[in-house]
């Protein structure tokens, strides 16, 4: 999916305010490997660089993390 194909996903990964708006959004555009999920979170947030402190984490807690820092709104205050 080129740059201009994902900008209708992205912008709606950004309106969303809710993990089942979040979720319908990514039913609706057929994502459904939780990689692709994660790269479209990130990009929705501006890409920060991530480091996990914790150590190694499996792709599903990867995934909450991302869920969890989108949904806090934290990411919108340096757009």
């Amino acid at each position: 999916m080129t740059k201009e194909e994902r900008m209708p996903m992205i912008g709606a990964i950004r309106e969303s305010t809710t993990r089942p708006i979040l979720e319908d959004i990514f039913k609706k555009f057929d994502m459904v490997e939780t990689q692709a999920k994660i790269d479209a979170l990130k990009e929705a947030m501006g890409n920060p660089e991530v480091f996990f402190s914790t150590g190694e984490l499996d792709i599903a807690q990867q995934y909450e993390t991302f869920v969890g820092a989108f949904l806090s709104g934290v990411w919108k205050r340096g757009m």
